[in-house]
């Protein structure tokens, strides 16, 4: 048979691998033995024994050879043994040896691809380390000659790419060595444990004596070798890669391995991508600082629109939002003339416009644009329906990037550095200002960094608050539209005319949409309605029909927002998440003053429905105080107190509480220093480095954690929430758990809980343990 290529033989493992058919000939009679013999099948599988057993008669004789000829029409017995016959798409396969990599046969498919990238396989050998190498092996002979079969099937997979059309396409290669029998010159050596637990990954590689003899094995039989395409699945590893190294890479490097691996899935080299975040201040969506620059729609956009302060512009992005599914404009057909003339100028003929909404969140906006007028068909739009949750994650970094430099602005010019760090601060300043006065300035500060610094994260929740807050203003909106339908069908109510019975109808059908569930656009357009259209018409009524004005006025009344029954539910809500929220800050903020005389540290405190925040404390940040295991011990003897304090005080709230609302507590326990730095850009401290980013991946999830098997929240009332990733992280704090047991504070029983996977984070456990609020 022709050779498509050539490997180079491996030097490094002087291993004898020979072409014989006898184990798949051993092979043949088992599958023989499952038919009775008077089958057609135990006939055929007598026939292809024969064969076999004839060909390796030849393989075995130094004088005889099979010929090309004989080979192929071996393998082409073995393939149809071996493939299935329903199988419609051509499989790029072949069969040879591993070591040194030969092919004795090959599919067509596979021919295919080799002959369009001939280098396409010169680099395998490399591709399986020494060490791998003999793991493989090791494997095989104890599955084979001592009955022992290891923790991973045997057999590498090597993986290659190729450019094909300007796109990247990914493959790999299966070698399945279930057809190899190792067979050794001389006696069998008496096993030794150190090979087991090397073939099962748990031990090093035995060395000298106590190594497996290889070059006395012989290994005879054939490999089966697969390659697949697996460019989605890879492709899709590389979205999800972006999002890993969102803190570690630039803006530009994100959207350029965004895009790139976008094309690659959606199989269209031409496509333009862009990822608009929408932030929001005081309630109006604004323009991100790069939305123009980087908007496929807006950098073509004849009229330039001032999203701030026009409504027509925040009338239209309320819209997009409220209704989050793909706008295709294939062809360009449906978009305005002037920007249909600028894209088409620009060899776009087709545009995808995606608003992207999270849990009723309103993130951003994914535009994509082609050269093809039908680019957006239905496979593009599954792909993206399938990668929507890493967009979702790559504008809600966007947003929260924008969040942190409007909250570090404020910061800046209403508060001052927390002491603890601000000396750092004065050094660099004083330096810079001691190389200026040398004539050595330079434009950027030396990096504010303090390295291995132990995090303390904790979150107090107050369960249920967003359902709380949806129940008061259906309440409120409920009051509000029967007090309307009263004025109505009040007696003194003007004859029928057309439009006070339109807006009856409409009042009518707003309290229908309450009955069935008010849905998140319902509280906003409901509103929109009584504000902009009910309210006026009666303000009218009372200028122009006397009869009906104390009804009026005292429906006017009760619109005040302090004081006005339209608005009491929502006022009890908010009135009940101040005095937690009061509560709760109050005791952290005095807390949080005792704790600096222990040690000092910097704290981060999050506003969300409850409060969050993290102590960073270590060496680093106080050089001239010794920093030891107990100081952090003592902290986290803190953090679990005070879970148990908090708890309490918004207990003991309960009674004085307009809505009985209570608390959860949350810790995540994390043994490992991280290294923190001041970004100079958003102004603010943050992790560095891969493991430190994964911290604070782990600490965005958690808040939601389910526990595994049940589908229950982790944190509950009541109750107090550890989550880790190794017990060794948790002995401080079973420690103290165990001294606030004894005590009386904490309940007896620990729950022992595995996470369900989340995403981005796997393999979380946590402990629970309950309050004593007797004690």
């Amino acid at each position: 048979m022709e050779a498509i290529f050539t490997i180079p033989p491996v030097v490094d493992l002087p291993v004898d691998f020979r072409l014989s058919f006898r184990p798949f000939v051993a092979f043949l009679k088992a599958q023989q033995q499952k038919f009775s013999s008077a089958t057609e099948l135990s006939r055929l599988y007598t026939y292809l024994i024969d064969r076999f057993m004839a060909a390796d008669a030849l393989t075995d004789s130094p004088e005889l050879r099979l010929s090309e000829v004989q080979l192929t029409e071996l393998f082409q017995l073995v393939s149809m043994a071996m493939l299935p016959l329903s199988q419609t798409r051509p499989i790029p396969f072949a069969f040879g040896l591993p070591l040194p990599l030969t092919f004795f046969y090959y599919s067509s498919a596979f021919e295919a691809l080799i002959r369009k990238t001939p280098d396409f396989l010169h680099k395998a050998p490399d591709q399986i380390q020494w060490e791998k190498k003999k793991f493989y092996l090791y494997q095989l002979i104890l599955d084979r000659c001592y009955g022992i079969k290891t923790n991973e099937a045997c057999g590498p997979t090597m993986h290659f790419e190729k450019e094909q059309d300007s796109l990247m396409r990914y493959y790999q290669m299966e070698v399945d060595a279930s057809f190899f029998e190792p067979r050794i010159e001389g006696e069998l050596p008496p096993l030794k444990s150190a090979w087991v637990d090397f073939a099962n990954g748990l031990g090093p590689l035995p060395q000298g004596d106590d190594a497996l003899p290889l070059d006395r094995f012989i290994f005879e039989g054939f490999s089966f070798f697969r390659i697949e395409d697996i460019t989605e699945t890879e492709t899709i590893r590389q979205l999800e890669d972006v999002f890993v190294h969102l803190q570690s890479d630039t803006e530009p490097v994100i959207y350029r391995r965004f895009e790139t691996a976008m094309r690659n899935l959606c199989g269209r080299p031409d496509l333009q991508i862009s990822l608009m975040p929408l932030p929001q201040i005081n309630g109006h969506f604004v323009q991100h600082p790069e939305g123009k620059k980087r908007s496929i729609f807006m950098r073509n956009a004849v009229n330039v629109m001032d999203e701030f302060n026009d409504p027509d512009t925040q009338a239209l992005a309320a819209k997009l939002m409220k209704n989050p599914v793909p706008y295709v404009f294939a062809g360009l057909q449906g978009l305005p003339e002037a920007e249909t003339k600028a894209l088409t100028e620009r060899n776009i003929r087709s545009l995808l416009v995606y608003p992207i909404v999270m849990a009723n969140e309103e993130l951003g906006i994914l535009e994509m644009a082609s050269s093809q007028p039908d680019a957006f068909d239905d496979k593009v739009l599954k792909i993206i329906e399938r990668i929507k949750p890493l967009v979702q994650e790559l504008l809600r970094y966007q947003l929260n990037q924008f969040k942190a430099e409007i909250e570090q602005l404020v910061r800046t010019k209403f508060t001052s550095l927390q002491p603890a760090v601000e000396w750092r601060f004065y050094k660099e300043a004083w330096e810079e200002l001691r190389r200026s006065r040398s004539g050595d300035s330079t434009e950027q500060l030396t990096p504010v960094r303090f390295e291995q610094v132990y995090p303390l994260y904790g979150a107090v929740d107050i369960r249920n608050s967003s359902v709380e807050r949806h129940k008061s203003v259906r309440k409120d909106l409920a009051d509000q539209l029967l007090a309307v339908e009263a004025i109505f069908m009040h007696a003194h109510f003007p004859p029928q005319q057309e439009r006070p019975e339109q807006l009856r109808l409409e009042n009518y059908a707003c309290q229908k949409r309450l009955q069935e569930g008010m849905a998140a656009e319902d509280e906003q357009e409901i509103g929109l309605f009584l504000v902009n259209t009910i309210n006026p018409y009666l303000r009218q009524l009372m200028l122009e029909h006397h009869p009906l004005l104390p009804d009026l006025e005292a429906y006017f009344a009760q619109i005040d927002p302090l004081t006005g029954l339209f608005n009491r539910a929502l006022k009890r809500y908010e009135l009940t998440m101040d005095k937690l929220n009061a509560t709760v800050n109050d005791y952290i903020n005095q807390e949080e003053k005792q704790l600096q005389t222990i040690y000092p540290h910097y704290f981060e405190r999050y506003r969300t429905d409850g409060t969050e925040y993290t102590i960073y404390i270590g060496q680093s940040i106080a050089p001239d105080k010794p920093f030891a295991r107990p100081i952090h011990r003592q902290l986290i003897e803190w953090q679990l107190s005070s879970m148990v304090k908090t708890a309490r005080l918004t207990q003991k709230l309960l009674p004085e509480l307009p809505l009985p609302l209570k608390t959860t507590q949350l810790i995540l326990a994390h043994a490992h220093p991280v290294d923190i730095g001041f970004r100079q850009d958003e102004r603010r401290f943050d992790v560095e480095g891969s493991y430190s980013i994964r911290y604070e991946v782990v600490k965005k999830r958690i808040d939601k954690a389910l526990v595994e098997g049940t589908g229950q929240r982790l944190t509950q009332p009541d109750t107090i929430a550890l989550v880790y990733s190794h017990i060794s992280e948790i002995g401080d704090y079973i420690a103290q758990i165990e001294r606030l047991q004894a005590s009386g504070d904490l309940k007896p029983e620990i729950e022992f809980l595995n996470l369900q996977p989340m995403q981005g984070v796997f393999n979380l456990k946590a402990l629970r343990v309950g309050i004593n609020y007797k004690a």
